[in-house]
């Protein structure tokens, strides 16, 4: 496996060639837990010009924040206890990005571990190919049908074999995460493209995550002890449990090999 950049934050993208697989949402969730609960430092970048989730729900939050003294109080208390600031959120386009955060982090004269990239809908232009190859890992929420395992798969065969395969690409490794499944459904299929990434040599986690209406949940809809969506606070935990998210973070952690502030 390639060695991390010395003195440099891990770079974690997450890509996906189909919409609407929840891929924001993802990171949005995972950010704030590794941030809030696991203590590592990180910088979000939202490449993501057409959708913007990542910085749309900041400023969502920031409304509701603002026309609401409970939640605001509350939220006064959280980051007293806390020790720090919310984690910062940065828009960019894919082209020059990494010298774009390169020059934030040292302006700011920020400590970051980890910066974590939501990447636009598609990965197909040059631009998007050399952001791909300029991250130390990606992740790739998949869906059991045929669109998105098609593209997906596709997609995780170009980056090993243009990127992995390079000895002057930062790409360690693409990891591919099946999210939004059903309970009461088949996994014939996701065990049957389990099996067929492993033999392609295409890294795919061993969690997974579960489908629960409860990740629309922001501060608007539930308020801050009922909230799962959030650039402020980490999920409920009574909220997370059946999803599989906790799993899949400490995967995460594993796999990407993120070191907490305090080690």
């Amino acid at each position: 496996m390639k060695q991390k950049v010395k003195n440099q934050p891990v770079y974690l993208g997450f890509a996906s060639q189909k919409g609407g697989v929840g891929k924001s949402s993802l990171a949005e969730i995972l950010a704030s837990i590794l941030y809030y609960e696991k203590g590592i430092s990180l910088l979000v970048v939202d490449c993501d010009g057409t959708q913007e989730s990542f910085f749309k729900l900041r400023q969502r939050e920031r409304r509701v924040i603002e026309g609401s003294e409970t939640i605001s109080k509350q939220m006064k208390d959280f980051f007293t206890k806390f020790g720090k600031h919310a984690y910062p959120i940065i828009r960019s386009t894919p082209r020059n990005v990494i010298k774009y955060v390169n020059e934030y982090i040292r302006t700011h004269d920020i400590k970051v571990n980890l910066v974590i990239f939501d990447f636009p809908g598609h990965a197909s232009t040059e631009d998007l190919l050399q952001l791909s190859i300029d991250m130390d890992y990606i992740i790739t929420p998949i869906e059991a049908d045929p669109q998105s395992l098609v593209s997906s798969f596709a997609y995780a065969r170009t980056i090993r074999d243009l990127g992995v395969g390079l000895s002057d690409a930062r790409i360690r490794d693409l990891l591919l995460l099946w999210n939004k499944i059903n309970r009461s459904a088949s996994s014939i299929v996701m065990d049957y493209y389990t099996q067929y990434a492993k033999e392609e040599d295409i890294s795919i986690f061993d969690a997974r995550i579960y489908h629960s209406v409860r990740f629309s949940r922001e501060l608007e809809l539930g308020g801050v002890k009922g909230v799962f969506r959030s650039s402020y606070l980490p999920p409920a935990l009574t909220l997370r449990l059946p999803t599989g998210i906790d799993l899949w973070v400490e995967e995460v952690i594993e796999k990407c090999h993120l070191i907490p502030d305090s080690l």
